[in-house]
């Protein structure tokens, strides 16, 4: 006879438990200890560190397998530390209980050996009852720490809990501020107040102070620094907000204002809140820039796709390791360090020489060939009969389609005559035209495609110059719109990897293809005799050896540098930037200011701007300090 089977179920709300008295390893050590005194098979089931006050039943892995356990009979009885422990909310404890009811599961709690039956009246209105008082105890405990925290801060106490902000200390629940990291956090507001990137200051806080991250032992995130950026604590002001879910949704109980120690002036948090809102909307801008292999080119060494963003004087594909080694330096700095990909591309002299060599490969297979071949040529070699009634057929239905044309037009007119006479609103009368229109737009569509097929159908007894029509098909890709042009790319390209090769100076792109359409060809049939098979309307018999997935190409890096500049307008132009940077300590911006109302351009003959400065800076030969 085999013997019976205890389920004990293992689970602390959080992670301070582990510290109590009800850890798993003392929820472990009782369960072990009850089913050796019930004489039972202990079976484990450990949940770790989980609330089951907020986590849903069907998000508690381990409690469903135990569930599953007692559905198919394998499992009759449980244990658990607290009736709590099963379930927290009315909702989830509902469901648990009717299955533990319908198979007449027994449950041990603490160190009671004697089982609360559930067929048993009164030991299932006890349960229910030690439900629910648990579920109440676990509520108000929870409530009064909240209230707790609230009358603290209305009694004019500033700490509120968790981690202690960066440049403040804590006394007596009352944040007072730290004289060492307040100046951290007054020149981090200052550099970005002065055009500084928060990846300079990322640099400044590693390399410069002594400070590390409250939670971080990896250095300083860019997440970091721009949460504090836009943090009111350091204006003087914080506020606490009582979070209460109600109706499953969440929705703010109470807010109090709190007034802390500042660190930075009022006027200068706000200077630094504008200039966060404009690299924003840069940002946005720059991310929404559209480019043809945008999704399609990936860094061969990193496998990150890379960026395309709109920058001065002509955009760039760039490797995004660059980006990402600031955010997570232990993921991203080797691989930064390690990446192919030292010069960025432009993106149109890219997109226009990509494309005219993946139209040649593409226009060179068979497979491709044989596509459009079967699409154009379908009809060809049908019945004679057969494809009299099917153009008769399609002549009919093209027909109708252009009446129903004429009388959408004429509605059209209908429309506007009516609003004209005041019986229609402009307002209907506009949702009325644009419906009608896009009708319209929607049966020429079809038009076009049924003359197609016509067109087809009646050059059936003759050949159809079908090879041709293909190349001028693909050949007009390059006079598509950009979403046209994507489209016809992602039909046949996976991915594009990308490395630069300093040797020559050159890109290389490894192509990875959907099908096997590199060098493929035609292998013809042939018969014993050596001469070609062919079929009942005398053509070649022959199928399509298959090619390669993968292609290479290079694209030459071309260097731009312009000396368009005379000695002599370099050398007063050097002499300028020298004395605003050194003498007047003008900020990069200031510099390009001033350099773009005195009339002065760039070597490329172009308005100055931080980055084209910071670059011509490095090229001087004179010292003008840090760029």
């Amino acid at each position: 006879m085999s013997i019976e089977r205890l389920g004990i179920l293992l689970r602390v709300s959080s992670d301070s438990q582990q510290n109590e008295g009800s850890s798993l390893e003392v929820q472990e050590k009782m369960g072990m200890e009850m089913s050796k005194e019930l004489g039972l098979k202990p079976i484990l089931f450990n949940e770790g560190s989980q609330s089951s006050f907020k986590v849903e039943i069907n998000e508690r892995v381990k409690l469903i397998e135990l569930l599953d356990e007692i559905q198919k009979g394998t499992i009759k009885n449980i244990w658990v530390y607290n009736s709590d422990r099963l379930g927290r909310n009315t909702q989830s404890w509902m469901s648990i209980y009717k299955i533990l009811i319908e198979h007449g599961v027994k449950i041990y709690v603490g160190q009671s050996p004697k089982p609360y039956d559930l067929d048993n009246p009164l030991d299932n209105l006890n349960m229910n009852i030690l439900s629910l008082i648990s579920q109440y105890d676990n509520q108000i405990r929870r409530m009064r720490s909240v209230m707790g925290k609230r009358n603290s801060l209305k009694n004019g106490n500033t700490y509120v809990g968790g981690t202690k902000p960066f440049g403040y200390d804590v006394k007596n629940k009352k944040l007072i501020i730290n004289e060492g990291e307040s100046k951290v956090v007054k020149k981090m507001f200052e550099m970005y107040r002065d055009g500084e990137s928060t990846i300079k200051i990322k640099t400044f806080l590693d390399t410069k102070t002594p400070y590390k991250p409250k939670r971080s032992n990896n250095g300083w995130s860019l997440g970091t620094i721009q949460k504090m950026l836009g943090n009111t604590l350091y204006k003087g002001e914080q506020k606490w907000e009582w979070k209460e879910i109600v109706g499953g949704k969440p929705k703010i109980v109470d807010t109090i204002t709190i007034k802390t120690p500042s660190i930075v002036s009022k006027n200068l948090w706000e200077i630094v809140q504008i200039k966060i809102e404009e690299n924003k909307v840069r940002k946005i801008k720059d991310s929404s820039y559209q480019s043809l292999l945008k999704e399609l080119m990936y860094c061969k060494s990193c496998d990150s796709v890379l960026s395309s963003s709109d920058r001065k004087p002509y955009p760039l594909y760039s490797c995004r390791s660059v980006e990402y080694k600031w955010k997570n330096s232990s993921k991203w700095g080797n691989k930064h360090k390690n990446c192919s990909l030292k010069k960025s591309l432009r993106v149109e002299e890219t997109d226009e020489k990509v494309l005219k060599h993946l139209i040649s490969i593409i226009k060179e297979s068979k497979i491709v060939r044989e596509k459009h071949k079967v699409q154009q040529l379908t009809p060809k070699f049908e019945e004679k009969e057969n494809i009299k009634k099917i153009v008769f057929r399609k002549t009919k239905e093209l027909n109708e389609l252009k009446r129903e044309i004429k009388e959408l037009r004429d509605s059209l007119i209908q429309i506007e005559f009516e609003v004209i006479s005041k019986e229609r609103t402009s307002e209907n009368g506009k949702l009325l035209t644009s419906k009608v229109s896009n009708l319209i737009g929607e049966k020429e569509k079809l038009i076009q495609e049924k003359e197609n097929e016509l067109m087809v159908y009646n050059n059936s007894t003759k050949w159809v110059d079908w090879l041709n029509r293909m190349y001028l098909e693909i050949d007009s890709v390059e006079r598509m719109s950009l979403d046209k042009k994507r489209e016809f790319l992602n039909e046949y390209v996976s991915k594009i990897y990308v490395e630069y090769i300093p040797k020559i100076q050159s890109h290389k792109f490894d192509f990875e293809f959907k099908f096997p359409l590199v060098e493929d060809e035609f292998i013809y049939e042939k018969d014993s005799d050596g001469n070609f098979k062919r079929d009942k309307f005398n053509r070649k018999v022959y199928g399509i050896k298959e090619g390669k997935f993968n292609t290479s190409f290079q694209l030459p890096y071309k260097k731009n540098i312009s000396t368009r500049l005379s000695d002599d307008r370099r050398n007063k132009l050097n002499s300028l930037i020298s004395e605003l940077r050194v003498e007047k300590s003008y900020t990069l911006n200031e510099v390009c200011k001033e350099l773009n109302s005195k009339g002065y351009k760039t070597p490329t003959n172009k308005e100055w701007d931080k980055p084209k400065l910071s670059s011509y800076i490095k090229n001087m030969k004179v010292d003008v300090g840090k760029v």
